[in-house]
């Protein structure tokens, strides 16, 4: 099965293009004359009833818009005067989606059966609100932080849901992997503006800790991270490997992974890697070694032509681009191998340092949401968010206790474990597995699960993990 072969697109996919349509004309519309209410009111209510009609469009249009648009979809409030309502497009469509497999439910189109391994996330959620509740009316935490972690825990964790119920079948999943390449091709835009301004669009929310620039935004990095595992998977499972499309594709994502600056991508990449090579059998194994060369080849390619460029026009931007961002590249890979002296890695101990201490004062109950650390490492002083302590498992555990933490962990291991049973060589088995895994590495150094642009995607693995679990999407390896 070839995940962009052309065919022709059935009603749900259509459905997705036009909740796509009609978000971005919001989306765009607000880079030009700001936030425009009447626009949001229509184009939110056209694509949020079209998403209610058709659930699985409402979740390939998610997954396709918050690659491209990330936070300007995720993050936008609703504006009225001088208030922020903090109602964003991706909840409009989300709880549009949630009312349509409802009706669906009631109407006997969808049969909602959960399993033991299912209750484990029932028990968290039922947690978090009680958490919630006593964090604003006992402990008097900050509200506007303590809903956050309550929306980020409790409400997006029902993407785990949306996953198992509406791609069941293999047919669905293939969907969303196309409209999941359609937006990491997408993506490739904004490669190419970073790499011809110098900096990466939307790259200032997350500056770095070392001089120079990102030239792709860090989360257009991480989306990019996990379509490259998605099609290299593919292509290890794929008979003709000399695929074109697939080389210059790859390439070019790599080069924006490796100009986004973001290390613990870099890491959580390599250990995918690692993991996919020896979890796949023999025969495929020559097929991955055979696909690294050709790309190890084509990047040296490019990196010879860009020294090139840069010693024959050294004075032209891209010459002086690419001077830069090899300084930069070379400066971060050093700093992996001297932790103990580079200030992101120095904040992010005296960090976790700190919120461990605070753990410890109530390892059971843990401190509740809304509340802060604070940190001192050397002359830097401040306030830290305890859910923006870069590191989602510890934020969970200091901000929620043991028991609510033990629950999301087995419902990760039941899900994982029984996955490694059942994949038998299968592509797509593979590809969740290395997806998790990734996942699983770069959410212990950012807080992941604490921003909804990020933390949905998790979900939506885990949930495509038990769906795969429930029907293995009829094993069939390589069709």
């Amino acid at each position: 099965m070839n995940i962009t072969k052309k065919t022709t697109l059935n009603t749900e996919g259509v459905s997705a293009i036009f909740i796509i349509a009609f978000v971005s004309l919001f989306v765009l519309a607000g880079f030009i004359v700001g936030f425009n209410l009447p626009l949001f009111v229509i184009t939110m209510l056209l694509g949020g009833f079209i998403a209610f009609i058709y659930p699985r469009s409402g979740l390939y249009a998610i997954v396709f818009l918050t690659f491209i648009y990330e936070r300007f979809f995720t993050l936008q409030p609703i504006i009225m005067g001088r208030v922020e309502y903090k109602l964003y497009p991706l909840d409009i469509v989300f709880l549009a989606v949630i009312a349509g497999i409802l009706f669906q439910t009631v109407s006997g189109k969808i049969e909602l059966r959960l399993k033991k391994v299912d209750y484990y996330l029932v028990g968290f959620i039922f947690l978090t609100i009680i958490y919630f509740l006593i964090s604003v009316f006992i402990i008097k935490s900050d509200f506007a932080l303590s809903f956050s972690s309550f929306k980020n825990y409790v409400f997006y964790s029902l993407f785990y849901f949306v996953a198992l119920f509406l791609l069941q079948k293999r047919e669905h999943l293939i969907q969303l992997l196309k409209f999941t390449l359609a937006g990491a091709t997408g993506i490739i835009f904004f490669i190419i503006y970073g790499i011809l301004s110098g900096s990466g669009l939307w790259s200032e929310f997350t500056p770095l800790s070392t001089e120079g620039v990102r030239l792709l935004a860090f989360t257009h990095s991480f989306y990019l991270s996990m379509a490259l595992l998605g099609v290299l998977a593919y292509l290890v499972f794929k008979r003709n490997i000399s695929s074109k499309f697939y080389l210059a594709l790859i390439t070019i994502w790599v080069i924006g992974i490796v100009g986004s600056m973001m290390r613990h991508l870099w890491i959580s990449l390599f250990i995918s890697f690692i993991i996919l090579y020896f979890v796949i059998s023999k025969r495929h194994r020559i097929i991955f070694r055979k696909i690294l060369v050709k790309y190890i080849v084509l990047i040296i390619a490019i990196i010879v032509i860009l020294t090139q460029i840069s010693l024959l026009v050294p004075r032209s931007e891209i010459s002086q681009t690419a001077v830069s961002v090899k300084n930069i590249i070379l400066q971060r890979f050093g700093s992996l191998s001297h932790v103990s002296t580079d200030e992101s890695f120095s904040w992010r101990s005296g960090v976790w340092k700190e919120g461990v201490k605070e753990y410890r004062k109530n390892p059971l109950m843990g401190v509740g949401f809304g509340k802060k650390i604070h940190v001192e490492i050397g002359k830097y002083k401040d306030s830290i968010d305890i859910r923006n302590i870069h590191n989602s498992p510890l934020g969970l555990l200091v901000q929620m206790g043991i028991l609510p933490f033990v629950l999301f962990v087995v419902l990760v291991y039941k899900n994982l474990k029984e996955l490694l049973v059942r994949i038998k060589d299968d592509w797509i088995g593979v590809l969740l597995l290395v997806l998790m895994v990734n996942y699983l590495i770069a959410f212990l150094f950012q807080p992941y699960l604490e921003a909804n642009l990020l933390g949905i995607f998790f979900w939506i693995i885990l949930g495509l993990i038990r769906a795969y679990n429930l029907q293995s999407y009829e094993n069939t390896g390589n069709k």
